[in-house]
């Protein structure tokens, strides 16, 4: 399949788990953090059962690579994402918190795809990431208009 059709999955899970979360987080009246074990604790456990037939990976990928993902997915964006994801969906509107989270995200990745990886943009992605940055703070400052 190809990537985009990936991306476009990606956000339907993405925008309606974030949905589901708030709810919880409201409904619990739980903590951020508690949010976010919950949430972190039924991933892990589904995962593993997914995962089962790869775990040989580990083996003979080394320990560089696992310390790479440990440490940008599980505690950056896994821990400390969610956390600020979860204080943002507690304190504020769904449509606020996701638009900055995530038309944010794609320009910050983009940032430093272009500076820590040589990755080339064109002029359409420069225009895109301009219209994120742009589209993300016309809805924050029209959100009560």
């Amino acid at each position: 399949m190809r990537a985009e059709i990936w991306a476009v999955l990606t956000a339907f899970c993405w925008a309606f788990g974030s949905f589901l979360e708030k709810r919880g987080v409201k409904l619990g009246e739980f903590a951020p953090i508690m949010g976010t074990t919950i949430r972190t604790t039924f991933s892990f456990i589904f995962l593993s059962i997914l995962s089962y037939p790869y775990w040989g990976q580990l083996k003979s990928a080394g320990v560089k690579p696992v310390s790479f993902i440990a440490v940008g997915g599980g505690i950056l964006a896994g821990g400390f994402g969610i956390i600020c994801l979860y204080s943002g969906l507690k304190a504020g509107n769904i449509s606020t918190v996701m638009t900055i989270a995530f038309c944010l995200t794609p320009v910050i990745g983009t940032i430093i795809g272009y500076f820590a990886m040589n990755e080339k943009l064109s002029a359409l992605q420069y225009a895109g990431i301009c219209l994120c940055i742009v589209g993300s703070a016309i809805t924050v400052y029209f959100k009560d208009h």
